[in-house]
């Protein structure tokens, strides 16, 4: 972990001086950086040495979309996670954030998140440009091989943040070259920025080195494995599932994927780049810009065991509690379809805190939110920097979700039955045994599994990002927010008042896409404000 950032904090300057050199009108305009070196890309891609820094440049702007509120985009206004009731009184800031929760009027062309989270994406795509064009160039590599791989890890980064920009906003500009484009761009086509998504990955599983060769300074690169993972989401996500299958199968037959043993191991901190992993991000406490501050948005921070039963593990502590978790995510869903044997997942206490004491074991309670469940993934060690700075790395990619998708994929294809095995690998870790596999039974068509599959999603992949997606992805955003992510269940279950001080929820159709920022509008001569989504 701490190698890799160490040569992404060396080449933050440099990724800023690539990123100006795209002429991706909007993002220069509104960014206006004035960075500390300036160099041409054809500087940096001389040799194979400037090569390899630049594209390790490029994984920067993941790790900006990770390390604290954009985080968020994924995980809240789904039925998972919700902001608390008092975060509306943080700031016009945080308003916005709970915007995005809520649906409600902040969520629009000038909230700071859905333009930020835009600008970094292009900002990733400029420099994968500038990688891609050049280092094909490069006479002087010393290893052909390391050459294609660096091109496919660039392609790998680019299909990632066009993935990203195309599930949020819809048709978005393509740029794909790092020329000036002084009139802008104008938006593409959906579809054919999935085809360029799926080429850039195809590109990536026949070029990028396997996990078994990223070793040492390159553990945190992309591989063959990761390339194939997402590629399959992506097929997942536009309903190929015939492709979809087929990737997944590769994937899992010939690369030899697999679970850690153990479920918490997977967020202590303890476990980096382990064998689940396909990819994750990368963090160090060498230096607080190194570091993620996600524990503090989740107010999850652990101090010393406290002994509660049935549970007998949870922590006292604090954090910004900004988020909370739903009373689905923390109990209806670990609590489905055993009754009270489900309390005893393995996933669950790694996942949630479902309550908060202090010191002295009494439950905290000087606000409305603190008692409710709180997400644990984020907990920070001993150590890390302080309760703001972590330098836990996050997950992208890992095993577990390929298996979960491959189970989707196989019930889409009208393969139910089928689609009990990968689902059943999930659980038999959580329980450690396949005592509560699920049967033909439980699963007897289609829509049954199709419910199964999502809440499995949920007690595995909870709070990773995913969530929003995966509703989408489904058809069932509208439906599963209405219905799970009720903050008044919530405030009268621990106050036994129906004196509800959180926002309503306003989800609607609208909300299957995010605004296109009005920056954009404005700066992008080839757009203009009737370019905007429906409904905003």
């Amino acid at each position: 972990m701490k190698n890799t950032i160490l040569y992404l904090k060396k080449l933050w300057p440099l990724g800023l001086a690539l990123m100006l050199l795209q002429g991706f009108s909007s993002c220069r305009k509104e960014l206006n950086y004035t960075p500390e070196v300036f160099v041409s890309a054809q500087s940096v891609y001389k040799d194979e040495p400037g090569a390899i820094a630049g594209v390790t440049g490029i994984y920067q702007q993941l790790q900006a979309l990770k390390r604290s509120d954009y985080q968020l985009i994924g995980v809240i206004g789904t039925d998972e996670a919700r902001c608390c009731y008092q975060a509306q009184g943080y700031g016009a800031y945080w308003a916005g954030v709970v915007g995005m929760d809520v649906y409600d009027i902040t969520l629009n062309s000038q909230n700071a998140d859905v333009t930020g989270f835009w600008t970094v994406c292009y900002q990733g795509i400029a420099n994968a440009n500038a990688a891609i064009l050049d280092i094909p160039q490069i006479k002087s590599f010393g290893e052909p091989a390391v050459q294609t791989r660096l091109v496919g890890e660039a392609r790998f980064m680019r299909a990632l943040y066009y993935f990203y920009l195309v599930q949020l906003y819809g048709d978005v500009p393509m740029p794909l070259e790092n020329t000036s484009i002084a009139n802008g761009l104008p938006r593409v086509p959906q579809q054919q920025v999935y085809t360029q998504i799926e080429a850039d990955l195809q590109f990536a599983a026949a070029n990028c080195w396997t996990k078994s060769k990223l070793t040492g300074n390159d553990a945190g690169r992309a591989s063959v494995e990761a390339a194939k993972a997402l590629l399959g989401k992506v097929y997942l996500t536009v309903h190929d599932y015939q492709d979809a299958k087929t990737t997944f199968e590769d994937l899992i037959n010939n690369y030899n994927i697999s679970l850690l043993a153990h479920y918490a191991d997977l967020f202590d901190g303890q476990h980096e780049n382990n064998a689940e992993s396909l990819f994750e991000i990368q963090y160090s406490t060498d230096n607080t810009n190194d570091t993620q501050g996600l524990q503090n948005l989740y107010g999850s921070y652990a101090g010393p065991p406290i002994a509660f039963e049935p549970f007998n593990t949870h922590t006292s502590g604090y954090g910004g509690t900004v988020v909370m978790a739903t009373s689905y995510y923390s109990d209806t869903v670990f609590m489905k379809p055993f009754s009270w044997e489900y309390q005893y997942d393995a996933r669950y206490v790694p996942s949630i805190h479902h309550d908060r004491y202090d010191g002295n074991g009494n439950t905290m309670s000087w606000w409305v939110d603190p008692g409710l469940p709180t997400i644990a993934k984020y907990d920070i060690s001993s150590s890390d920097i302080d309760v703001y700075h972590s330098g836990k790395n996050l997950y992208y990619l890992r095993s577990a979700d390929v298996f979960l998708m491959y189970a989707e994929t196989l019930n889409e294809l009208g393969q139910t039955q089928a689609a009990l095995a990968p689902i059943n690998k999930i659980r038999e870790r959580a329980f450690g045994n396949a005592s509560l596999d699920f049967t033909a039974t439980d699963a007897p068509d289609q829509a049954t599994m199709r419910d199964l599959i999502l809440d499995e999603r949920s007690r595995e992949l909870g709070a990773e990002g995913w969530r929003w997606f995966d509703l989408k992805r489904t058809g069932t955003l509208l439906t599963r927010v209405k219905r799970y992510d009720d903050p008044q269940r919530d405030f009268e279950k621990k106050n036994g008042t129906t004196t509800d001080p959180h926002p309503a929820q306003n989800v609607s159709t609208k909300n299957m896409l995010f605004p296109i920022p009005l920056t954009e509008l404005q700066n992008n001569q080839a757009l203009g404000l009737k370019s905007q989504n429906p409904g905003y």
